[in-house]
């Protein structure tokens, strides 16, 4: 069983063969690095990643750089003091050429979320009485949950599912 699992699995090699994105073209030198030609000009990057994200630095023909970090679900661009915006891409446009073809670029899904809101989601939908003792019941004697409660709890549950499914599969 475990040679057919393993016999399944994908893998992805490197290429360094150069391609082209629109009006560019990535020559990637190896997994972490690389270059891009505009046709005027020639731009060099390098990856590093930290966690769930990533940063790519790009290298400008007159010495300035631009920094693009992204973890999980946002970016931020840093470019150093006289870097002309006007006269170069930004690094969040060929972060764009890049990320359009980079095998290494893969969000991570947040495994512990999506288990929560599966757990809890499955929990008030398939059982919102208990759900209601669980969060309200348990504080007062001999009470009994409203229609409107179970409804909310139910809607909370399906909506939780909803969710997850979403992440799974985003």
């Amino acid at each position: 069983m475990l040679a057919l699992l393993c016999a399944c699995a994908e893998t992805k090699t490197a290429s360094t063969e150069p391609y082209t994105v629109g009006s560019y073209t990535v020559t990637p030198i190896n997994e972490k690095s690389g270059t891009i030609t505009d046709g005027t000009n020639t731009y060099s990057y390098r990856y590093s990643t930290s966690g769930s994200g990533y940063s790519v630095t790009f290298s400008y023909p007159d010495g300035e750089s631009y920094t693009w970090t992204e973890n999980g679900s946002s970016g931020t661009g840093s470019a150093s003091m006289e870097f002309d915006f006007a006269k170069y891409p930004s690094g969040m446009e060929l972060n764009g050429v890049l990320s359009r073809t980079h095998p290494n670029v893969q969000k991570e899904k947040p495994v512990a979320v999506i288990l929560v809101l599966l757990f809890v989601g499955a929990f008030n939908a398939a059982w919102p009485t208990g759900a209601w003792y669980l969060e309200t019941g348990w504080k007062f004697r001999d009470a009994e949950p409203s229609d409107a409660a179970l409804g909310w709890n139910r809607a909370s549950g399906v909506l939780a599912l909803i969710v997850a499914v979403i992440l799974i599969i985003a």
